[in-house]
């Protein structure tokens, strides 16, 4: 029997539904805070189906700064995480406290934009091999499933970038042990305890790489050279536990992000070509070289992404706990309790956007974007903001530039792809595009 308001003494005068509700990263708990949001606004309390203290919700920019940055200490990850650890271990995605200021310090500075220069030429190139893929099957008259195929191809670039000369050791005889990220797309706790074994072929090339130290300048080797103002490195257990977190962050939210770029482009025909036109202005030679980030070259093909990742946020439900308690407004947080932050509806905020839901890449031109700049915060927002944005938009602007200056895409589905609302915002089944070569 659903608990009542007064059952579990939600806090006097905020607003939200009488009826308990298990909010966790799955299909009807974003259909819910969409719904919530139209009734209840920008702040309101749920109550926890296992009888709890209620979840709070938030959606006013100013508390989600509030949360997120001005009082960010009294704030640790929340509910949701329990897998991810069993998945990452201790990696900075889910670590706390002192240990994670630590490791975040020891990793900042193989993210910086001069060391992740050494990655273009490779990111460049397997883009290269993926399109004469395209190619030959354009040729055949088959359609593409990109999601699928950019799935491939980011997994592959994550590591590369993380073992570089170890890469070909890792996928001898075309084996390659992380494929279960592109091949299995459940993420449950028997695909967790598979991936969570692959600590052991990271922790093998740790081993090689000790004993026969290089100077590599890929993620693994910055981790490896990474030393405390005291000297002390990351532990060989901490170290393992960065790079599974960094092939799994690495790897999905880009691959996503992507695949909704293909389908919104593919249905905007006019955003579209003038995406084609600024990326055949660009000189090839340095797109491999700097991906444009210096010229400017592809600004607009930056708003298109700017704008895909508005209307699908890969990371689209944050989740805090608060140590002490806090004040929302006129309304007392409890210590302990569970805060809820959803970038798919603030992103869709209609007091903060022109046509919320609309894909209009020319508002990030215009300089029309919200009031606030916490209504947008594909990345997430404070100390824990994802450490690998450069790299990622760095990724997507080289793919997208490259591939389409070979081909025009056009959509198959009659409806929009279908959302699958797990850990990630991604297409439930694919994406299928016909590519037409230029």
């Amino acid at each position: 029997m659903a608990s009542s308001v007064s059952d579990l003494r939600l806090p006097t005068r905020v607003p939200g539904p009488s009826d308990a509700f298990p909010i966790a990263p799955d299909d009807e708990t974003r259909d819910m805070l969409g719904r919530w949001h139209t009734a209840y606004g920008d702040l309101y309390c749920v109550p926890d189906a296992r009888g709890g203290q209620p979840h709070w919700i938030v959606h006013d920019p100013r508390l989600v700064q509030q949360v997120l940055v001005r009082n960010s200490a009294n704030y640790v990850k929340g509910m949701g995480l329990d897998r991810v650890r069993i998945l990452l271990g201790n990696g900075i995605m889910v670590s706390e406290g002192d240990f994670w200021t630590r490791q975040r310090r020891l990793m900042q500075p193989a993210f910086r934009p001069r060391a992740l220069a050494d990655f273009n030429a490779m990111i460049f190139d397997e883009n290269a091999a993926l399109a004469d893929r395209w190619q030959t099957l354009s040729e055949r008259g088959e359609s593409v499933d990109v999601a699928a195929h950019i799935s491939e191809l980011t997994l592959v670039i994550v590591l590369r970038s993380i073992f570089g000369r170890d890469y070909d050791a890792l996928v001898t005889a075309g084996s390659n042990p992380f494929a279960l990220l592109t091949e299995e797309p459940e993420r449950n706790l028997k695909f967790a305890a598979r991936f969570h074994r692959l600590t052991r072929v990271v922790d093998d090339i740790v081993e090689r790489r000790l004993a026969d130290p290089s100077g590599d300048f890929d993620f693994l080797g910055h981790m490896l050279a990474a030393r405390t103002k005291a000297g002390e490195t990351m532990s060989r257990r901490a170290l393992v536990d960065e790079v599974m977190t960094l092939i799994v962050a690495g790897h999905e939210t880009t691959a996503s992000a992507l695949a909704w770029a293909w389908y919104l482009l593919a249905t905007h025909e006019n955003v579209c070509a003038r995406a084609q036109a600024e990326a055949d202005a660009v000189d090839e030679a340095e797109l491999r070289d700097s991906g444009t980030h210096a010229s400017g070259g592809l600004d607009f093909i930056g708003h298109v992404i700017s704008e895909t990742l508005r209307l699908y946020p890969p990371g689209w439900l944050l989740s805090r706990r608060s140590v002490a308690a806090d004040r929302f407004g006129a309304h007392e947080v409890p210590a302990g309790a569970q805060v809820f932050i959803s970038p798919y509806v603030l992103h869709r905020h209609g007091d903060y956007w022109h046509d919320p839901q609309g894909f209009d890449p020319g508002r990030f031109e215009r300089g029309d974007q919200p009031g606030h700049r916490f209504a947008y915060m594909p990345f997430a927002a404070g100390p824990r903001h994802c450490v690998g944005e450069h790299m990622a938009l760095t990724e997507m602007r080289v793919h997208l530039a490259h591939m389409l200056r070979r081909f025009t895409p056009r959509y198959h589905g009659n409806a929009p792809p279908t959302m699958e609302s797990h850990i990630n915002l991604r297409p439930r089944d694919g994406i299928y595009l016909q590519l037409t070569p230029r």
